[in-house]
């Protein structure tokens, strides 16, 4: 069953599905290259609303509410420093990564 065209629009105005915000980690590293840390722009949005990282970048499109308009953010940086992983996790996604497959 297709979708309706106003239900799409209520849940994704202006194509926002495709603007994935970069997080960095304290020290503007990645938390992780494969995959490479991406968040939502709601999600991203969220936590610069509760103060929990700094936008460094951000899209030229924007977000309205009937009060508000943001601009959605591309590149972010943690406040806290999240210490990375001494060991890599035994996956099969991993495996594939260390094959080049």
């Amino acid at each position: 069953m297709d979708s309706d065209f106003r239900t799409e629009f209520v849940r994704a105005p202006s194509g926002t599905k495709h603007h994935p915000a970069l997080v960095l980690n304290a020290d503007y590293r990645p938390l992780s290259y494969y995959p490479l840390s991406l968040w939502s722009w709601q999600d991203a949005i969220k936590a610069a609303y509760m103060d929990r990282v700094d936008i460094v970048a951000e899209y030229d499109d924007y977000v309205s509410s009937p009060t508000t308009r943001i601009k959605i953010p591309s590149v972010v940086v943690l406040k806290d420093y999240i210490k990375p992983q001494k060991r890599v996790a035994f996956t099969r996604f991993n495996l594939f990564l260390r094959d080049e497959f």
